[in-house]
């Protein structure tokens, strides 16, 4: 017995009790994911006395700020988190777009194999690879200098940008690019003439990403760098508000609120092509 549309279509139709419990899911999911933010930003305006006190706002104090801006530690971490966050992400998406654009326009032996082999390298844990890392940037004595955690970086980084933006290219027609060889650009003038202009919204989105990952990171840049005056943000904060003889957690919130600040600013500006950039990418043409 065949069901008439109507019929189908109020199937589909949300009842009462089904609005109630999306709309409490979603203050749940809510609760779950921006309460320990409110409770962070509430930390940071709390004296050393009041900090385990179950209350919000009560007393609000700037001293924990004034802490953190008036250390020139936390300036030389947050100088030295710029840097290496800002050179990685350069170079992984730089490296990304030619190895993106290979996949993509070119076909040669052992390409499938590569391909796989760059996806497969992101399912093995970046703590499991730290060991091998380690002992490589030891062997290369490169340990405390920068070039260790960017590197580092740069590989995790790689793989999601080459296919990220080998996806992007795909959806660019060859035809665009047998004319610009017909009007005599040579590979590297179509590169960066043609294809990527019109790439930017995917290589922000890489570039975000890439500086993002650096920035959060603190296994790597706690082990690979342990000289003071080279540490990033990450593992400066934690050393220095937190430790085995002392938790100072008002001024940790503070400097964490005081970190976020980049990152914001980035997404804030570019936003728009980080979407763009991540849904064109996820179209296979």
């Amino acid at each position: 017995m065949k069901r008439s549309r109507g019929s189908q279509t109020k199937l589909f139709l949300p009842t009462p009790g089904f609005r109630v419990f999306f709309f409490v899911f979603l203050i749940a999911i809510g609760v779950f994911v921006f309460f320990p933010q409110l409770w962070m930003i509430n930390t940071s305006f709390k004296t050393s006395a009041d900090t385990f006190k179950l209350t919000f706002f009560s007393n609000p104090t700037l001293e924990n700020f004034r802490k953190v801006v008036s250390d020139p530690k936390i300036l030389t971490y947050l100088k030295n988190s710029l840097f290496v966050s800002l050179s990685s992400s350069f170079l992984a998406t730089f490296v990304s777009v030619f190895a993106g654009y290979s996949f993509s326009k070119y076909r040669y032996r052992g390409r499938k194999s590569l391909m796989t082999l760059v996806m497969i390298s992101q399912a093995f844990p970046q703590a499991v690879l730290l060991i091998s890392i380690y002992l490589m940037m030891q062997r290369l004595g490169l340990l405390d200098n920068y070039l260790s955690i960017i590197l580092s970086y740069i590989t995790f980084t790689l793989p999601v940008g080459t296919w990220t933006l080998k996806s992007y290219f795909d959806q660019i027609p060859d035809s665009l690019i047998e004319s610009a060889k017909v009007d005599g650009a040579g590979t590297v003038m179509t590169i960066f003439r043609i294809i990527l202009p019109l790439a930017v919204p995917g290589m922000i989105s890489i570039a975000i990403y890439g500086f993002v990952w650096s920035w959060n990171d603190l296994i790597y840049s706690l082990t690979l760098i342990t000289r003071s005056d080279l540490r990033t943000l990450a593992p400066g904060l934690q050393l220095t508000y937190l430790g085995e003889f002392q938790s100072n957690w008002g001024n940790m919130m503070a400097a964490s609120l005081f970190s976020s600040i980049p990152v914001t600013i980035m997404f804030i500006f570019l936003q728009k092509y980080f979407i763009a950039g991540l849904t064109s990418g996820a179209v296979k043409g």
